[in-house]
């Protein structure tokens, strides 16, 4: 009985402990009340108005509707305070979590975005990238209108500083220029700057690429005008010695204009001996064959698939199509032919509607193409734009005649040996008169590599000779007028053994 009496007590006990427990109220409020909403980080910029459909810019004053949402006050913030934002201590809202890169964006006067801005601009100037490569995605980016205007803009005045106080330290350069026109059907004309620094070192600049000053004719005046207002621009009009362009009469007459000494571009002379040899009548016809066959394989994706299948190996080639205006690239088109021909022989003769096969005597005369491989192989040598190439002119087309007069010896065929025969005489027609130029004869007397030997006439070599001897007369007197204190030469004694 006293045992139960004291577990029914017990009991009492626990029920009134339970009892304190739920009716106390502090933790009856804990226990019922919700979390309570955090409220949007824009209300520590805005306050509301009256009207609870309007809030009030802190900042600024301005008034914006509301309409039960937030997204105008935001676009308020960014636009005209953006480092509000970035200051601003409530960095756990759900504003943050989904726009982090416009909360944590650089403001528009950081120095760090001016930095970044700056090395866009360089990129996009020399990987020559569109102005809208900005409106990417990814990363945000200065607007294309900034980028063009500002950003472009002073780094091209910051370069252009620095390259006018290198130029102005060099005593002379020479030019090379040509013209070409835009789809707009806009005509260009481009200058670049050869000269040699202080430290020895050959240096290339591109000084302008604009229109010409009339659009209304491409004129040796306007062209002269042109240039003429362009070297003077950059202050080397008097130092220019030498204007290489190509072998258009406008060009040549410019240059006349200018008083300027004129050299022809090997490369475009070697171009013109090429496209003249493409222009035969026993090649032209082959040639266009070739370009139907390729033009048929990158039109079909079936037929380029079964192409490089039928070649069998594990790298399999492609095919080249003609570049026009490109000689060389006619030259590596049937050059690939050549090399496939087997595998594109099985795909055409299977295919229906495929155009006609290359035949036993096509080949043949695709084989005569690798005459040009000595052309191809001089362009290649003096297109270098990181060493002097004008030494090489003259040995370059010694070794040309060399190699056609040799290849003439074997030539079997009628046919490859007219061909031979009529690129020697484009090479006497074209470039003969490289080696009757004081510029590219003195270089080849002074190139240690070649000196006389390089000359194909001996004479040439001589009177080359005879050249440097004056230059070097003239160099000593103006020495010695400046300092009389100059002791001149002693000619050597021909009678004894030299070192």
């Amino acid at each position: 009985m006293v045992k139960y009496l004291q577990r029914e007590n017990d009991a009492n006990d626990n029920a009134v402990a339970s009892i304190n427990i739920s009716d106390s109220p502090d933790e009856e409020n804990n226990v019922a009340r919700k979390p309570r909403k955090q409220g949007s980080v824009i209300w520590n910029f805005f306050e509301k108005c009256k009207a609870n459909s309007s809030a009030k810019c802190c900042t600024c004053g301005k008034i914006y509707k509301t309409s039960g949402n937030t997204s105008n006050l935001f676009d308020h913030i960014k636009r005209s305070h953006p480092t509000q934002l970035e200051t601003s201590n409530s960095k756990t809202n759900i504003y943050r979590f989904f726009k982090p890169a416009e909360s944590d964006s650089y403001g528009y006067y950081s120095v760090k975005k001016g930095q970044i801005d700056a090395a866009l601009a360089r990129m996009i100037a020399v990987d020559v990238q569109p102005f809208r490569v900005v409106e990417d995605k990814r990363y945000k980016l200065p607007c294309r209108r900034s980028l063009e205007e500002v950003h472009m803009k002073n780094m091209f005045s910051s370069l252009q500083k620095k390259l006018k106080e290198l130029l102005a330290n060099i005593e002379c350069c020479a030019i090379t220029t040509d013209g070409w026109s835009s789809r707009g059907n806009e005509h260009y004309l481009t200058v670049t700057c050869h000269f040699i620094t202080s430290e020895l070192k050959l240096q290339s600049a591109v000084l302008s690429t604009t229109k010409l000053q009339s659009d209304e004719n491409h004129s040796a005046d306007n062209i002269a005008g042109s240039l003429r207002a362009v070297l003077h621009e950059w202050d080397v009009f008097e130092k220019v010695s030498t204007i290489v362009t190509d072998n258009v009469a406008n060009m040549l007459k410019a240059c006349e204009i200018l008083q300027k000494r004129n050299l022809p571009c090997f490369a475009h002379c070697l171009n013109l001996i090429a496209q003249d040899t493409l222009s035969l009548d026993c090649i032209k016809g082959i040639t266009g064959k070739c370009k139907r066959i390729v033009a048929f394989f990158k039109s079909s994706t079936t037929a380029y698939a079964k192409f490089r299948s039928a070649q069998g190996i594990e790298r399999p080639y492609s095919l080249v199509q003609e570049v026009s205006r490109r000689w060389s690239s006619a030259y590596r088109m049937i050059k690939r032919i050549l090399l496939t021909k087997d595998a594109i022989a099985v795909v055409l003769l299977n295919t229906t509607k495929a155009p006609a096969a290359l035949t036993a005597d096509d080949i043949c005369i695709l084989d005569l193409v690798d005459l040009l491989a000595p052309l191809d192989n001089a362009t290649t040598q003096v297109s270098a734009s990181q060493s002097v190439t004008v030494s090489l002119l003259i040995p370059t087309i010694s070794e040309l005649h060399q190699n056609y007069h040799d290849l003439y010896s074997k030539m079997k065929t009628t046919e490859g040996k007219s061909i031979c025969l009529f690129l020697i005489e484009r090479l006497i027609h074209r470039l003969s008169k490289f080696e009757t130029r004081t510029v590219t004869r003195v270089a080849t007397l002074l190139d240690a590599r070649f000196k006389k030997e390089g000359f194909r006439s001996a004479n040439n070599a001589g009177i080359a000779a005879g050249i440097l001897e004056n230059e070097v007369i003239t160099v000593y007197k103006s020495a010695s007028a400046v300092d009389e204190r100059v002791i001149p030469p002693t000619p050597p004694n021909l009678s004894q053994p030299q070192p």
